[in-house]
């Protein structure tokens, strides 16, 4: 099912999801000739009605721990196709986010902020990615 949360996404469910698939299934669907531009994709697995999880490769990227419009999208995919209630839990390998879809289509999302790491550029690459 492809969902777009501003930028565009490839939820497949399965029964059995896990890193290793994402990592092997990622490239091919993020290049796969349907998807000129590229595209985000989720392997998500329904646990029940209030509670989904998923494994992300992101376009550009590669395998990502968690993502909120992944998680979004994965959420409303699975809400629009009846396997979910308006109101749910999306468990990532990276944390898990709470997301509710409104009746008019609106997505929230509601999660925990957290230190992941720190990164300092080389001048070169600080030059080069300076916003003037």
């Amino acid at each position: 099912t492809c969902v777009s949360m501003g930028n565009p996404n490839c939820v497949i469910l399965m029964e059995e999801i896990s890193r290793k698939k994402a990592m092997q299934l990622g490239p091919y669907v993020e290049h796969s000739k349907y998807f000129p531009n590229r595209i985000n994709m989720q392997l998500c697995r329904v646990e029940n009605r209030e509670r989904i999880q998923i494994e992300i490769y992101e376009r550009g990227v590669g395998y990502t721990l968690a993502s909120g419009s992944c998680a979004c999208a994965a959420a409303s995919a699975a809400y629009r196709l009846g396997l979910a209630d308006p109101h749910m839990y999306v468990h990532m390998p990276g944390g898990t986010l709470e997301v509710e879809i409104k009746e008019d289509g609106m997505v929230y999302m509601v999660g925990e902020v957290g230190y992941v790491g720190h990164i300092q550029l080389g001048n070169e690459l600080s030059e080069q990615l300076r916003i003037k």
